[in-house]
């Protein structure tokens, strides 16, 4: 009888450290590819805007220009993406990336700016 309750008990605990895993909710993958890509351009952006002393005006800004267009794209696909329950993801898109201007678009802006003057 005493026998009966280890292997019982030892079930039930793995059952139940099994079940922990299985109720967390998958990453989506539209959200952590759009995240990667994200990273990638800023790290590019970061990269180009620390070498922009050894560029010309007009090809420094022509490779902003690229950038922010495969920015605009990101954004795009990022309103076509189900966050789900992604709280953080969601926050990260819709209250940082795309409600303010990120580097490449500040860089841009103020490029513009010192041409006016």
């Amino acid at each position: 009888m005493k026998y009966t309750f280890f292997p019982t008990g030892l079930v039930l605990l793995t059952l139940s450290l099994l079940s922990v895993f299985a109720c967390k909710d998958p990453v989506n993958p539209c959200v952590q590819t759009l995240r990667q890509r994200d990273g990638a351009l800023i790290q590019r952006a970061d990269s180009l805007i620390f070498r922009r002393t050894e560029f010309t005006l007009e090809p420094y800004r022509a490779e902003l220009e690229k950038l922010r267009a495969e920015e605009k794209q990101i954004f795009k696909e990022v309103e076509n993406c189900d966050f789900g329950k992604d709280l953080q993801a969601y926050n990260y898109w819709y209250r940082g990336r795309l409600k303010f201007p990120g580097k490449v678009e500040q860089e841009l802006q103020r490029i513009e700016r010192d041409s006016v003057k």
